[in-house]
Formats: structure tokens, C-alpha cells, sequence
């Protein structure tokens, strides 16, 4: 049995007629997408639906705007109740209609190797559908295998019609039956109007009853006194987030869970902590067991425990513990208890007490004065970085600013995360300003490079490399492979060498690289690649003479590059 990709013209096909398309000569003859739908018998139904609705014009007679319109076919509609279609049609329900129509439109033409990343769909109603391109599926519909390419955008053929929600997140809460505990914590909390609210959207964590169950019955009880109610807001407020972060991929401009730069917080203010080890998603260490529910005001991701909010600081969480009583001493002798304690956001990595007994460690806390004292917050200064950084969810290679300045580096592999090559023993314990990571060791100077550390030399060999095979596949004349290429060495290159460019530098080549958009010709997308890729190398070779972090040319044995 084929697939459904099988039946898809391929990838580079559908941009190349996109391409032609959108570039018609004469704008009165251009194949748009409402003179197309005109001539396509199956969508005779739709077509009724078009002539009424305010956007119609645009999709038949704009050549400047790009939709992407995915459009039922005749048998979708019987599968309505009867009538349906009149109703709709009725003028007294335009408001309906329009909603309904431009629930099957998206701004932007999306070709189908950019549909398939999404896991939501952004619709000129505002609203999200579910899309699954892979298994063939939006919302509800099965694509049937035909796309259209047409002048200002692109037609995929569905088997059913499209209906937008209209319940808020705290409606699609009561009507799903497994949240029964939630709803009623959030109406007694007095939060039902941010679940509600339409003006703005949100993504809401949502444990089941079963979830709630877990918890201490004299817990879940204490939740609902009188005396508690300002710990079951907490609570509550902590369960949602302004914003909507998908589980996978999102449309227009929305952010996804699990990228290196999005960073979560709750209503209640604190940040919540996704980790994903490849096939277990959490968010602060409750199972997300359903994603990407979406509705009127954003999307429902479901989890299978409560998320609590922290209750204690950092040096709280220390001092509770014996095993960090050398650490909260010299923390407190030294003075660098004030910024842990304070209410910024810290990530301490705290070594337990018997890293203290080898030298020179055990010297220096045999005496903390003077210049021992100033030593002692050197070192400790150097386990201390501003922000919260999920050890659990890192990217491979992480080079990190300690509050002092010096860097420290953080590494995952094989499900072992690693700072300045000290393993983390336990990663990622929760204080409400900040996050703790036991370690064995005490970090080394950051002089003492660890083994395998990044240089600008290895930045400038990566581009070099990516230049060349990059290169040699454009005078190939393969341009889809160039670009390709590009793309994937650029993704590369931001995930380790990003700390040795400019920001301006690295939106650059995220401008090149980006796929939210359809490339419509691979030859000038991978030139302009090319020209971003040569002009990082230029400004790699300068800074390989003028290197700011100068212990970096210590490394031995490196080829040097410059001028």
C-alpha cells in the first residue's frame, strides 16, 4: 500500500511550479487560487463558500499576498448534517461563514516540506489546527494526496471540513472529563478569567484527575480550605504561561518547547523546565503524556503530575542538605551567599563536601582571611552562573559565563552532562531562584582547558569545510543539495560556535537558513548562503589574531589562520 507522501508531487516539483507560478507575467491571466478552485469540479461546494466571504477577492485576484488554502472536497461536505451548508450560507450567518472559511486559509504559501515540520497551524482566524503531514492529517481532515501550486500560494485537496473551536481553554477543560479536579481548582482559586481570557494566548499545563491523585490525600484536601487559598492560586497560575509554546513545530512566529533559546514562565512568575531525553518529554518533571491540544485562546499540553511551584531559595535548599555544609560555609565566609539568595535567577553548581579535602582546596578553607578569602571566592564564583540552564535538555556543547567572567563549559552525551569535564551527579534541583547541580569535583580553572574544548580555530575549520562542500555541490549544479547543505552546517554552527560571532552575525545566518518560509529557488537561496558562510570566515580569521579570550591560543598543535 502506498503511503501518503507517495502520492505527493515531490518536494522540489511542488517549489519549482510555486516558483513559476508566483512569478507570472501578466497579473488578469495569473493561475490564482481562486480562479483554480473555479475550474476544479470536486471543489464546487467550496467555491459556493468563497463567492461569499470577504477574503475570496483576495485569494481569486491578489498576486502580491501568498495563502496556503487547504480545501474540502464535495464529499466533505455531506459529511455534515444536513443543511449545514445552507446555514452557513444563510446571510443572517456571514459571520459564521467567514470564520469558517478562513479557518482553511493560512497568509503565507507553505510548500510541503515546510508543512511537515509543523505540528500546528496558524489560520487567518488566529486559531491553531493540528497538523500531521507525515500520517496525512489536519485537524480532523485526511489530505487526499493532491497539492496545486498557483500563483499566490498553494492548494491542498481535504476530506473534511475544517470547523474552528470556539471554546476558550478553560471550556475545553470541562467538556475533555479527565480534568474535573483542575477546572474545579481553578474556579475556586478565582483564576477561571486568565483561562478564559481572549485577548491575548496562552498554553496551559494541564494535569489530570489522575494526576491530582497522586498527590497526598490530605494534600489534595488542604488544597480546597479557605486558609489555603493563596498556595492553590500559586499553584494554579504555575499550570499556565502567556504565549503559546508548541510540543513540535508552530506556524506564525510561535515559539517550540525544547529550543535552546525559549525559556517558559508561569503566570506565578517562575521559569518551568522542559527536558526531553528523546522519547519522555517533562515539564518540570510532570510526564507531558498529550500535546498541542489547541483552542479559541491558545492550546492544552496534558501532563501526569501536578507542577508544584518552589517554595525554597538556593541557599535554603544548601543549608537543608549536610553534604553542601563545607559549600554554605564558604559561601557565607566569603559573601557570595547575597547574590545566590537573591531574587535573580541563578544556576549553582554545588560540589558536595568531599571535594574540598584535595589541594589546593584544603588549604585555602583551613584559613579564610585575606588573601585566602579572596582565592576562596574565586573558585566559588566560578559555580555560579546568571539564569536557569537546564543541564538535563542542553545543547551538545554549551560555553557558559560564570558570574565572575571566567567560562565554564557545559556537555551532554550519552545521557551524561558534564561541566568543565566534572560529571553532574544529580542535575537540576529546583529553588524558586534557580537551579542546583550537584557535583564530585571542584571546577577547575577555566585556564586549565578542558579536554576537547571549542576554538575559534575549530569555528574556522567548520566553515571552511562547509564552505567547500557547499560550494562544490552549487557548481555542480546541484542546488537543492548546496542549499541543504548550507542549511544543515548553519544549524551546526549555531549549536557550537555561535559564542564567537556577533548577534548581528548569527541573525544573519539564521535569516539564510531559516525554513519558516518556502524557498522558491534553491540556486539563489544557497547563494546567498554562500556569501553569509564566506563573509563569518573573514571576521573567524580577523578574531583568530585578535582572540578576546586569550587562554584560548594556548591550545597546542592548532594550524593557525589570519592574515
Amino acid at each position: 500500500m502506498k503511503t501518503f507522501r507517495t502520492l505527493l508531487l515531490s518536494t522540489s516539483s511542488i517549489i519549482f511550479l510555486l516558483s513559476s507560478f508566483l512569478h507570472a507575467a501578466n497579473p488578469a491571466e495569473a493561475k490564482t487560487i481562486g480562479r483554480t478552485i473555479r475550474e476544479i469540479p470536486e471543489l464546487s461546494s467550496f467555491l459556493q463558500l468563497l463567492e461569499k466571504t470577504g477574503i475570496g477577492s483576495s485569494l481569486s485576484e491578489s498576486v502580491n499576498s501568498r495563502y496556503t488554502v487547504f480545501a474540502p472536497i464535495d464529499s466533505a461536505f455531506k459529511k455534515l448534517p444536513q443543511g449545514a451548508v445552507k446555514t452557513l450560507l444563510d446571510p443572517r450567518n456571514d459571520d459564521r461563514l467567514e470564520e469558517v472559511f478562513r479557518f482553511h486559509v493560512k497568509e503565507t504559501a507553505e510548500a510541503p516540506i515546510f508543512i511537515e515540520k509543523y505540528s500546528l497551524l496558524r489560520m487567518t482566524t488566529r486559531q491553531f489546527v493540528s497538523v500531521n503531514f507525515k500520517k496525512g492529517m489536519i485537524g480532523d481532515a485526511k489530505f487526499t494526496g493532491k497539492i496545486i501550486p498557483c500563483s499566490n500560494g498553494v492548494i491542498y485537496l481535504i476530506d473534511t471540513v475544517l470547523t474552528p473551536t470556539t471554546d476558550d481553554l478553560f471550556q475545553r477543560l470541562q467538556k475533555d472529563g479527565r480534568f474535573t479536579i483542575f477546572t474545579k481548582a481553578i474556579t475556586a482559586s478565582r483564576q477561571g478569567k486568565l483561562f478564559q481570557n481572549m485577548h491575548s494566548l496562552y498554553t496551559t499545563f494541564a494535569p489530570t484527575d489522575a494526576a491530582f491523585k497522586k498527590l497526598p490525600i490530605k494534600v489534595l484536601e488542604s488544597l480546597f480550605l479557605p486558609e489555603n487559598d493563596e498556595r492553590l492560586e500559586d499553584i494554579i497560575k504555575h499550570h499556565i504561561t502567556e504565549s503559546v509554546y508548541a510540543f513540535g513545530k508552530s506556524s506564525g512566529g510561535r515559539r517550540s518547547l525544547g529550543v535552546a533559546d525559549v525559556t517558559p514562565f508561569s503566570a506565578f512568575g517562575q521559569q518551568l523546565n522542559y527536558k526531553f531525553d528523546g522519547e519522555r518529554a517533562t515539564i518540570d518533571r510532570a510526564k507531558i503524556i498529550e500535546t498541542d491540544i489547541p483552542c479559541a485562546n491558545g492550546i492544552i499540553h496534558v501532563v501526569d503530575s501536578v507542577i508544584l511551584p518552589a517554595e525554597h531559595s538556593l541557599l535554603e535548599i544548601l543549608k537543608r542538605e549536610k553534604r553542601f555544609s563545607t559549600l554554605v560555609r564558604l559561601l557565607e565566609t566569603t559573601g557570595l551567599d547575597l547574590p545566590v539568595a537573591s531574587s535573580s535567577f541563578y544556576t549553582v553548581f554545588a560540589p558536595v563536601n568531599k571535594s574540598w579535602e584535595s589541594e589546593p582546596y584544603a588549604s585555602l578553607i583551613e584559613n579564610t582571611t585575606g588573601a585566602n578569602r579572596e582565592a576562596l571566592f574565586g573558585i566559588l564564583a566560578r559555580h555560579v552562573i546568571t539564569g536557569k540552564h537546564v543541564s538535563e535538555n542542553c545543547k551538545p556543547y554549551n560555553k557558559l559565563r560564570t558570574i565572575h567572567g571566567a567560562p565554564i563549559y557545559l556537555k551532554r552525551s550519552n545521557s551524561v552532562s558534564k561541566i568543565s569535564g566534572i560529571k553532574i551527579l544529580e542535575t537540576d534541583n529546583e529553588a524558586f531562584n534557580g537551579l542546583i547541580n550537584v557535583i564530585s569535583s571542584v571546577i577547575p580553572d577555566p585556564m586549565e582547558l578542558p579536554e576537547g574544548d571549542i576554538t575559534t580555530v575549530d569555528a574556522i575549520l567548520f566553515i571552511q569545510k562547509s564552505l567547500k562542500r557547499g560550494s562544490d555541490l552549487y557548481e555542480q549544479g546541484s542546488y537543492e543539495a548546496s542549499w541543504r547543505s548550507f542549511t544543515k552546517n548553519g544549524y551546526e554552527f549555531l549549536s557550537k560556535y555561535s559564542s564567537f560571532c556577533s548577534s548581528s552575525q548569527n541573525n544573519k545566518l539564521k535569516s539564510v537558513i531559516i525554513d519558516d518560509q518556502p524557498v522558491s529557488q534553491f540556486a539563489a537561496e544557497a547563494w546567498k548562503s554562500r556569501n553569509v558562510f564566506r563573509d563569518i570566515l573573514r571576521i573567524l580569521e580577523q578574531k583568530d589574531d585578535k582572540i578576546v579570550d586569550s587562554y584560548l591560543m594556548q591550545l597546542p598543535n592548532k594550524e593557525r589562520f589570519g592574515r
